[in-house]
């Protein structure tokens, strides 16, 4: 007889620490669950930071609650890429939670390890340290 998992994906959001604070970037397609994390949206990065562990906790308490799987990144390294400043990485940059210039490159901490294999793909590099 087969067997059938039964348990329901929960879509993961990486909450990464970088510089004593928590960030996240995705998109929620319900209004009132974004209306509830508006507090911590940083609208011109288009991303989500708390400053505190407690802040953190609160909300992936709620991102738990609402079927999220809520996951911290204490670690960046994995997930950061360095591109040519002169490649096309728009599309990088919106799947980025972090992105900053070094030298003649762009370094991005990507909100997920299929962003680095898409990274890599267009030509990015592994970034060895953060």
């Amino acid at each position: 007889m087969p067997s059938f998992d039964i348990t329901e994906k929960r879509q993961r959001i990486n909450i990464f620490k970088l510089n004593k604070a928590y960030y996240f970037k995705h998109f929620f397609d319900d209004p009132e669950l974004f209306r509830e994390l508006e507090p911590y949206y940083e609208k011109a990065s288009y991303r989500f930071k708390m400053t505190s562990a407690g802040a953190r906790n609160k909300v992936m308490k709620y991102l738990d609650r609402k079927g999220f799987d809520p996951n911290i990144i204490e670690e960046a390294a994995p997930f950061t890429v360095e591109i040519g400043k002169y490649q096309n990485y728009g599309e990088l940059l919106k799947n980025s939670v972090e992105s900053y210039p070094l030298r003649d490159k762009i370094v991005l901490v990507m909100k997920g390890i299929e962003w680095v294999e898409q990274a890599l793909s267009m030509g990015a590099i592994k970034k060895t340290s953060v």
